[in-house]
This record gives structure tokens, C-alpha cells and sequence, in this order.
């Protein structure tokens, strides 16, 4: 079923996924996927964080500041963060837009615990709200804006 641009705010804010078996003598026991469905309203309502970048695009340079809800807090938020920050460095976070266009950010470089960049999903670009009330995956600190996802509908640690 495919849903509507107005169907994701009513979205659930997260739905889990049950873990998933690895098979082989060299696999290990398990490996857990978890899955949430981005409702935009419960990301606003998350502490804004504003984050000035300025990164390469086919279009030349962006220089913006950026305003939204923490990477990290979502997923803490989500309860699907490992107690352990050994296991956290072995994971990883891939966030798709509407579009199917996905990135992937290692948990360690948001998790306070080592890098504690602050990454967010933005709601707004220079004090305006972006389009169409999307939500947009800012990445501080990248030389091009490759993982800067349009219209965030999905997030899934890995």
C-alpha cells in the first residue's frame, strides 16, 4: 500500500521490527534491525538544535543554518539504542526519503559517547520552514551534502 504526501503525519511514530536470525557457523547469533516511520509532528516537538553548514552541491555551495531535532534523541526517544557503546560501534543509522534516496551515518559519529556530532532532522532552513513540512537529514561537518535526505520518511538503526 502506498501512502499519500497527508498520510504521514498520521503515521505511527515508530514501528520495531523483530529481530533477525543470522544463519552459519560464522555468523553471529543475531542481528537486530530497527525500523521507524518518521511522523514530522513528533520530531518538532523535540528540543531544536541549530546547526550552520555550508557543504558542495551540483549546484554550486549551500550555506544555510539549520534548525531540528537531534538524530541521536530520536532514537533514544525510540528506545532502540544497545546500553553497551561497545555494541553502538558496530552500528549504524540509514535514513530514506520519500524519494528512495538513503544515507547511512555511523551511530559512533552521533552517539555522545565518541563523536557526538550533531546531526539533526531539520524542519527548517534559515528560520523558514522547509517544503511541503518535510523533514530534511543535515550532517554537519560533510565537505558535499550527499547525506543531506529530502523529505526524511524513515529511519532504521542497523
Amino acid at each position: 500500500m502506498r501512502l499519500g504526501p497527508g498520510a504521514l503525519a498520521l503515521a505511527a511514530a515508530l514501528l520495531l521490527v523483530p529481530p533477525i536470525r543470522a544463519v552459519g557457523a560464522d555468523a553471529p547469533a543475531a542481528a537486530t534491525v530497527a525500523m521507524a516511520t518518521v511522523d514530522p509532528a513528533t520530531v518538532r516537538r523535540m528540543p531544536a538544535v541549530q546547526v550552520p553548514v555550508a557543504f558542495l552541491t551540483g549546484h554550486g555551495t549551500e550555506q544555510a543554518t539549520y534548525a531540528g531535532g537531534l538524530l541521536w534523541a530520536l532514537l533514544q526517544q525510540a528506545g532502540v539504542l544497545a546500553p553497551d557503546p561497545r555494541v553502538r560501534l558496530h552500528q549504524a543509522v540509514l535514513v530514506t526519503g520519500r524519494d528512495g534516496y538513503a544515507a547511512l551515518v555511523a551511530l559512533a559519529e552521533i552517539d555522545p559517547a565518541f563523536e557526538g556530532k550533531p546531526v539533526i532532522l531539520a524542519w527548517q532552513r534559515d528560520g523558514a520552514a522547509l517544503p511541503g513540512g518535510e523533514l530534511r537529514l543535515i550532517v554537519p561537518g560533510d565537505r558535499r551534502g550527499g547525506r543531506a535526505v529530502r523529505d526524511v520518511v524513515r529511519v532504521e538503526l542497523r
